[in-house]
C-alpha cells in the first residue's frame, strides 16, 4: 500500500470509528431501515461541503447509519436487494493537497465503511432509475437535517424563518432534494417519509451511543468542575466558557453540543442566555450551561454556583428546592416512565415550596445525537437518554438557579451520567474554596499531562 492509501487508511479509520469491529453497528442499524421499508428503498444525503472556514461535520442522520464524514455524500439503502450503495465524490488531488487525504469512491472504502457498494455521486441518479421499477417506494427524509450543535427543533424553525422570507425564500435542503428526485425520476416515483424511521431508531441508543455519551458525560463534568474552581470576581463569563471548552477539546471533543450559556446575576434568570459578557461580580450565582460534542454525541449538564467561596442563605434556600425537585425527578426515571411523570414530581416540589410561578420550562428532553433528541415523547425503555433540569428563576433577585444531569435509562432505574460534576452544597463550595486558595488547581486537574 503506498504512502497515500496509508493516511486515506488512517483518516478513514479515524472518521468511521474503526474501533468498533467491522463497523457492526452501523450495518445493524442500517439493517434496522431495511426491515422497516420492507422491499421499498431510502435515499439519504449527506451534509454538503461547508461554506467557511469551520471543521465540516456530517448530518447526523447520515453519520448514524455509515460512520462515514466525507462531504456531498449520499447513501441509497435498497430493501429489496438487502444492500446498501454509498456515493462519495471522486477524488481531488488539489483538494488532497491543500487539506489532507480524503475518503473517495473505490475498494477501500468499501473495506473501511463495511457498505457492499461504493461509487462516485455521478452514478447516483443511474442507480436510482435503476431501482425504481422495482422499489415500491422511495423513502427520504423530510424533517429538518441535523449538522453541528444543532436539534431539529431550532433547524426547523430555522429553515421556516428562511422560506416565509420574501428576500430570500430559500427551501429546506430536504424539500429541495425531493423536487430534484420528481424532476429526474418523473411524477411516477412515490415518495415516503424517512424521518419517522430514523426517529424511532435512534430513540433507543445502542451499546456503542452509549460508550459515547458516557464520555462525553465525563468531559463535560471535566470541563464544568475546571470552571466551577476557577471562577472568580472579576472575570467575564466568557472566560468560564473558555476554560470549559478547552477542557472539553483537550480531552477529545472537538466541539460543543450548543453554544455555551454562562449567566451571572441578572443573565442567570434568563434560561438560554449565551451573550456571556458580563463581569462576575462576588455575591453573585452562576447558572452555566455546557456540554461537549464527543464523536457526534452529547452531553447537556447544568450547574449553579456562587461567584463567592459560599452560597448566600437565600441562595442555599432555592438551591436546595431545586435540588429536592430534581432527585424527585430522577427516581422516577425507570423503565415505562413519562416524561409528564417526570415533569409532575418536579414541578410538585416546587409548588409545594411556594416557587410555582417561577418554573420557565418543563423537566426533561431526549438527548443523543443532538441535545433535543429526536423521538416521539412514549413510554421510557433501557436504552433511551433523558436530561433531568428542574429550575427556579427569580428575576427581580437576580437569582436563578438549575441543576441538570444526562440520565441513561437501565434495566433496574437510570444511571447519571453526568454524576461526576458536584451537585451537593457542600461539595461546590469545598470546590470553590479550593479553587480560591490555588488557582491553578482547576486547571491541572481539568488538564491531564499539563505542568
Amino acid at each position: 500500500m503506498n504512502r497515500c492509501k496509508v493516511l486515506i487508511a488512517a483518516i478513514a479509520a479515524l472518521c468511521l470509528g474503526a474501533g468498533d469491529p467491522e463497523n457492526s453497528p452501523f450495518a445493524a442499524r442500517r439493517a434496522a431501515v431495511m426491515k422497516k421499508i420492507g422491499r421499498g428503498a431510502a435515499l439519504l444525503a449527506g451534509a454538503p461541503e461547508t461554506r467557511a472556514y469551520v471543521p465540516f461535520r456530517q448530518d447526523n442522520d447520515f453519520y448514524y447509519l455509515t460512520g462515514v464524514e466525507a462531504p456531498g455524500s449520499f447513501l441509497l439503502i435498497d430493501g429489496g436487494a438487502r444492500r446498501s450503495v454509498l456515493f462519495l465524490r471522486p477524488r481531488s488531488l488539489p483538494v488532497e493537497q491543500w487539506e489532507g487525504a480524503r475518503l473517495y469512491a473505490g475498494e477501500e472504502a468499501r473495506r473501511l465503511t463495511g457498505i457492499e457498494e461504493v461509487l462516485e455521486v455521478s452514478k447516483l441518479e443511474e442507480e436510482l432509475r435503476r431501482r425504481s421499477a422495482a422499489s415500491t417506494e422511495l423513502f427520504v427524509r423530510r424533517l429538518a437535517e441535523e449538522t453541528a450543535a444543532a436539534s431539529r427543533d431550532r433547524a426547523y424553525q430555522y429553515d421556516v424563518a428562511q422560506e416565509a422570507n420574501p428576500w430570500d425564500g430559500r427551501v429546506s435542503r430536504e424539500r429541495a432534494l425531493e423536487t430534484s428526485l420528481k424532476r429526474r425520476l418523473g411524477d411516477g416515483v412515490r415518495l415516503a417519509d424517512l424521518s419517522p424511521v430514523l426517529d424511532e431508531l435512534r430513540r433507543v441508543k445502542d451499546a456503542a451511543e452509549i460508550a459515547r455519551m458516557r464520555e462525553a458525560s465525563r468531559i463535560a463534568a471535566a470541563g464544568l468542575r475546571a470552571a466551577i474552581g476557577a471562577a472568580q470576581p472579576g472575570q467575564f463569563e466568557y472566560q468560564l466558557a473558555a476554560l470549559a471548552g478547552l477542557v472539553f477539546r483537550w480531552n477529545g471533543a472537538p466541539g460543543d453540543s450548543y453554544f455555551p450559556l454562562v449567566g451571572s446575576g441578572p443573565n442567570s434568570c434568563i434560561v438560554h442566555y449565551h451573550d456571556n459578557s458580563r463581569r462576575l461580580e462576588a455575591g453573585d450565582i452562576v447558572v452555566m450551561d455546557y456540554g461537549p460534542d464527543y464523536r457526534y454525541y452529547q452531553a447537556d449538564v447544568t450547574r449553579t454556583f456562587p461567584v463567592s467561596a459560599s452560597f448566600t442563605d437565600e441562595q442555599r434556600r432555592i438551591y436546595r428546592i431545586v435540588l429536592e425537585a430534581q432527585n424527585a425527578a430522577l427516581a422516577q426515571v425507570r423503565p415505562g416512565a413519562t416524561f409528564r411523570e417526570l415533569n409532575r414530581a418536579a414541578r410538585d416540589v416546587i409548588e409545594r415550596a411556594g416557587y410555582g410561578k417561577y418554573w420557565l420550562h418543563g423537566v426533561s428532553h431526549y438527548i443523543g445525537m443532538s441535545t433535543h433528541d429526536v423521538g416521539e415523547p412514549v413510554a421510557f425503555e433501557p436504552g433511551v437518554v433523558v436530561t433531568v433540569e428542574p429550575g427556579i428563576y427569580i428575576a427581580e433577585k437576580n437569582l436563578g438557579v438549575r441543576i441538570e444531569d444526562t440520565v441513561l435509562v437501565t434495566q433496574n432505574g437510570h444511571e447519571s451520567l453526568s454524576r461526576d460534576v458536584p451537585r451537593e452544597i457542600d461539595e461546590i463550595e469545598k470546590l470553590r474554596k479550593s479553587g480560591a486558595s490555588d488557582p491553578g488547581l482547576p486547571f491541572r486537574l481539568a488538564l491531564p499531562g499539563l505542568r
